[in-house]
């Protein structure tokens, strides 16, 4: 054969499985593109003054972006891509998925490539990159636009990898340096890319030949390691958030937590081998006896684990190196820090390469240790199986994800314990004037957690609207003793004082609302409006600028800024605050006659 038809034979064993790995997420997740915004999609990025422009970047690096981001963990990286697809999609959903799809479909390419260098076998790469391009658990992290920051920490925390080995095989600089920066992007991104450093240096203790454990320390490892301490400066030192909240174990218990966890470990692993009734809000249940069966046999399990990853390591370094993975990335959401939901499908984004890599690597042997499977064509019979099986329930699993409706009726169906959804499914009644079936859910939420604050703020806002006052009042003060600092029931009182007449109460209120809450464009627009009833015109024209600087698409807020302007005795400025209400509603109802009104002070 001619080194032409050498160099055409090698083409599609080179190129096809790239080419495929790149394009079957693409086809898989194509039918998210059309979803919306859901979940903590709407705070992060439809109410989110911070993102929506620019000249808020800078803010990404000092202690101004906890106040204006509303972000509890420092996570700049993750927030920083939200500006950029803010700047070329404004509020358009479908660029924002857009990115999302584009972040997994690196990540896959990024595992093809590293399991080829942890297998030195292309068909087990490939194998390992079909399973997580198509698993069904990770739909949660691709769909949600809010979850980003596992996407993002595993690009980075890949090519951090892949870096390092090309700087072991070369030892060039250039590279390593690459290597690092990659690392902090990942820890920038979510604080579990952590893990990275541990990873490399398993892999060259179990993988890699010729280790000079001390040479790698001193050239490689104190890299890895200096970064992980500026990390820990600037998020617990420099810029530690004020206002994040301390959460505590489960019944504040760190015995009961002990033996939760075990069962959150069995869930996860059922979950990876069998993806059914996947759920966006788990509920796991406390534990009054930890005698109960479900427990035993989670320990139990737990045990099983550990003697397997031991005595993998005299069977398979491979298969010890993909268990250790496993448990060392998903070692930082087993709530040994304590974590607001101790279960979610995006924690084992990270995590399922591991899961991967083990399943991966049996497909393509398993006609070997198996006596009934005794051809090659039943291994590729088993992968595209496998593939064919996940990926339906992956693009079933899409549409879910659609809209907030969609999504809470089903996680309610999977998860009938979830307060979060009944809550959810509560706000959907009552948007579509289903009142006394949105206080059910309310309600219902409530008897699964009394302490759930947003049910007792969103229940009084139902109650108000049924006209019931009274216990309206009741359930904002309810939030309120749950949490002093939770700005919206401080603005919904303020709004039921305002209209009994009761203005400084009411802007006591609404300033208890703007001091937890500074960019809170609707408490801004109601002190002002508060404020003009007053006469207070300079105190509603300042509250009022701030209100549109916050929500740039505040129509009341430029209507009621047009009002104080004209009351204040500034007419030109009335009428060119007037030009963007018209701009946003030409058929606002009032502004034609506050238009007749300056028109005629002008003359």
């Amino acid at each position: 054969m001619s080194p032409e038809n050498q160099k055409n034979t090698a083409y599609p064993v080179t190129y096809l499985p790239i080419s495929l790995i790149i394009c079957l997420p693409i086809l898989i997740y194509l039918n998210s593109l059309s979803n919306q915004f859901v979940y903590d999609d709407e705070t992060i990025l439809a109410t989110n003054y911070f993102v929506k422009t620019l000249s808020n970047l800078p803010n990404l690096f000092n202690a101004n972006y906890f106040k204006s981001s509303g972000e509890l963990s420092y996570r700049p990286v993750t927030t920083a891509s939200y500006f950029f697809d803010y700047t070329v999609w404004k509020l358009l959903p479908f660029g924002f998925h857009l990115t999302n799809l584009i972040l997994h479909t690196i990540n896959v390419a990024l595992s093809f490539f590293l399991f080829n260098r942890i297998f030195k076998d292309k068909t087990t790469a490939f194998l390992c990159t079909l399973i997580f391009l198509c698993h069904p658990v990770l739909s949660e992290t691709v769909n949600a636009i809010g979850y980003r920051d596992d996407l993002l920490a595993a690009t980075f925390s890949l090519a951090a990898f892949l870096l390092y080995i090309k700087t072991r095989e070369n030892s060039s600089p250039f590279p390593y340096f690459a290597s690092v920066i990659c690392f902090l992007l990942g820890i920038f991104s979510k604080e579990m890319a952590i893990t990275l450093p541990f990873l490399i240096f398993l892999y060259d203790v179990t993988l890699a030949k010729n280790i000079q454990l001390k040479y790698k320390f001193t050239r490689y490892y104190s890299g890895y390691i200096g970064a992980i301490l500026f990390y820990i400066l600037v998020r617990f030192v420099l810029l530690r958030n004020p206002m994040e909240t301390h959460v505590s174990y489960p019944n504040n218990s760190i015995v009961e937590n002990i033996f939760i966890m075990p069962k959150v470990f069995a869930s996860y692993i059922k979950l990876l081998f069998i993806p059914a009734n996947l759920s966006a809000d788990y509920v796991v249940p406390y534990f009054s006896s930890h005698t109960g069966i479900s427990t035993l046999l989670s320990i139990l399990f737990l045990s099983a684990f550990t003697i397997i990853v031991g005595k993998s390591f005299y069977y398979s370094r491979t298969v010890f190196y993909s268990l250790i993975w496993f448990l060392a990335t998903l070692l930082p959401v087993l709530n040994i820090i304590p974590i607001e939901n101790i279960m979610a499908d995006r924690y084992l984004y990270l995590p399922s390469l591991g899961f991967c890599m083990i399943t991966g690597h049996f497909i393509k042997n398993c006609h070997r240790k198996l006596r009934f499977i005794r051809r090659p064509y039943c291994t590729l019979s088993i992968a595209i199986s496998l593939f064919i099986a996940f990926s339906i329930i992956t693009i079933k699993r899409n549409t879910t994800w659609f809209n907030n409706t969609a999504l809470w009726a089903n996680t309610a169906k999977t998860t009938p314990a979830s307060f979060r959804a009944h809550n959810n499914i509560g706000n959907h009644y009552r948007e579509t004037g289903m009142l006394d079936e949105s206080i059910r859910e309310f309600k219902y939420a409530l008897t699964l957690n009394t302490g759930y604050i947003q049910a007792h703020n969103n229940l009084g806002i139902t109650y108000e609207k049924k006209g019931l006052i009274k216990e309206a009042i009741e359930e904002y003060k309810a939030a309120l003793k749950i949490n002093p600092s939770y700005p919206f029931p401080h603005n919904n009182l303020g709004l039921i004082y305002a209209k009994a007449n009761l203005l400084d109460t009411a802007i006591d209120e609404f300033k208890k609302a703007i001091h937890n809450k500074p960019d809170y464009s609707e408490a801004l627009n109601n002190i002002g409006v508060t404020y003009i009833r007053k006469g207070l015109n300079e105190e509603a024209i300042t509250a009022l600028i701030n209100a549109v600087k916050y929500d740039n698409r505040n129509v009341d807020a430029y209507y009621n800024l047009s009002v104080a302007y004209f009351q204040n005795g500034q007419p030109d400025k009335a009428l060119e605050t007037t030009e963007n209400v018209l701009a946003l509603n030409p058929n606002h109802k009032e502004i034609h006659t506050l238009l007749g009104l300056i028109h005629e002070e002008r003359r």
